[in-house]
């Protein structure tokens, strides 16, 4: 004996179901073939996978184990199904690419040219999942200091930038004309902060507000860029500013004395996609782009030349 696809199914619908009736229900078998059939696949294995008790059948450690390998192979089976179909139907099938509203993402797509679809998303855990189940090729993704980025196995990643946050104030602050600011100077000010997700974003500068001596006095939340522009030239309130593109009238862009508040923004990959061939040449055209668009921001431009980093 062999074990088979409909043997895992048999084994992981004993567990889902507590009772070998219900399974038998499930999988259109009679009881006495299911349990034969679980008798053969123990004989096989050497073990015990489940006990009898009062209300059905629990799983041994043993069976715990199995059962646990049995979905992950299951749902790779299902995965590959769709893959091999998708692939099989279109063979000139578009990139599937999702993630974070960055510069990035816009220049990524610009790579890939007309083969791409492409939607934003910026939760964390629905871009790793809909790359787990193979519903996305591409995604780009954003991690926070103190929040680790945790991928399958059947993903690869690579760092596409470590960049600086800036900070938005209004024209009228003590700072607006200086060439950057002490994260403490700001311990006084209201913020507008976008709503809390699973980046650790908000976590993030909550910790490094704790470092400068005070506790961020967060009176607005709103993830929306306009938004909060508006409530830096109308309230008066400060805001994180992302370093490249332009700063509107009556809002001044400043970095942060020391760069203490800083995002990395990371391209995650299916190694299964057929995109995975051309990785390294999608993030030269990414860096290249990204040095570009720091080119054209005055303050980044004059951030980065202090940096003493590669030229623009």
């Amino acid at each position: 004996m062999r074990l088979e696809v409909r043997h895992l199914e048999l084994v992981v619908a004993i567990a889902d179901c507590g009772s070998l009736r219900k399974a038998a229900a499930r999988l259109h078998l009679t009881q006495p073939a299911v349990t034969t059939q679980l008798k053969r696949i123990e004989d096989h294995l050497g073990g015990v996978l489940f006990v009898r008790a009062a209300d059905g059948v629990k799983l041994t450690p043993t069976g715990a184990d199995f059962v646990q390998e049995a979905r992950s192979m299951l749902t790779q089976l299902v995965t590959l199904e769709r893959v091999t179909r998708r692939n099989a139907d279109s063979p000139n099938a578009p990139t599937r690419l999702a993630g974070i509203p960055a510069h990035h993402f816009g220049l990524l797509v610009g790579a890939l040219k007309d083969n791409v679809t492409s939607r934003t998303i910026k939760e964390t855990g629905t871009l790793t999942a809909l790359l787990t189940t193979g519903e996305l090729d591409l995604a780009v993704l954003r991690r926070f200091p103190g929040t680790p980025l945790t991928l399958p196995p059947n993903v690869g990643h690579r760092l596409l930038t470590r960049e600086p946050l800036f900070v938005g104030v209004p024209e009228h602050h003590p700072y607006a004309d200086r060439e950057e600011i002490p994260l403490e100077a700001l311990a006084e000010d209201k913020w507008v902060m976008p709503e809390p997700d699973d980046s650790g974003m908000n976590a993030h500068f909550a910790r490094e507000c704790t470092k400068a001596g005070f506790e961020q006095r967060i009176a607005h939340f709103s993830s929306e860029a306009h938004v909060a522009l508006t409530l830096i030239r109308e309230s008066g309130a400060v805001c994180p500013l992302y370093p490249v593109g332009g700063t509107p009238p009556g809002v001044a862009r400043l970095p942060v004395v020391g760069n203490p508040l800083v995002r990395e923004v990371v391209l995650a990959w299916r190694l299964d996609a057929p995109v995975a061939a051309d990785v390294d040449d999608l993030c030269e055209q990414v860096a290249a782009g990204y040095l570009k668009l720091v080119e054209e921001s005055n303050v980044y431009a004059r951030w980065w030349r202090a940096q003493s980093l590669p030229p623009v």
